[in-house]
């Protein structure tokens, strides 16, 4: 499944490189693997992807609210909205964004 995540966020990704795409990635695959969090990100999600990765939470965190604000400036809107299953009038959180990617998936 890991590549067809990392294909899915290329679609909505305006420039994938960036590392903040890779923490949404590992979000997204911790997602499909224990379920979404009852607690919030900050909790258990972004911890957990630092300890595999080395960066701090803080920093997970921050990169892959970049990464969702990279999507919504300059990535495929349409993509994103077909992905989200919905018009979205407004940018998702980086809740929400890996929230639409896991049901995308799952679907």
């Amino acid at each position: 499944m890991p590549q067809s995540i990392d294909s899915c966020i290329d679609r909505i990704a305006g420039h994938p490189t960036h590392i903040g795409y890779q923490y949404l990635s590992k979000a997204v695959h911790l997602v499909l693997q224990y379920g979404y969090p009852t607690r919030s990100l900050t909790i258990f999600l972004y911890p957990k992807i630092s300890e595999e990765t080395g960066a701090t939470a803080h920093n997970v965190a921050r990169a892959i609210a970049r990464a969702v604000e990279d999507c919504w400036e300059h990535g495929s809107r349409r993509e994103l909205e077909k992905v989200a299953g919905r018009h979205l009038p407004e940018k998702p959180t980086p809740g929400e964004l890996i929230y639409y990617l896991v049901r995308y998936l799952c679907d």
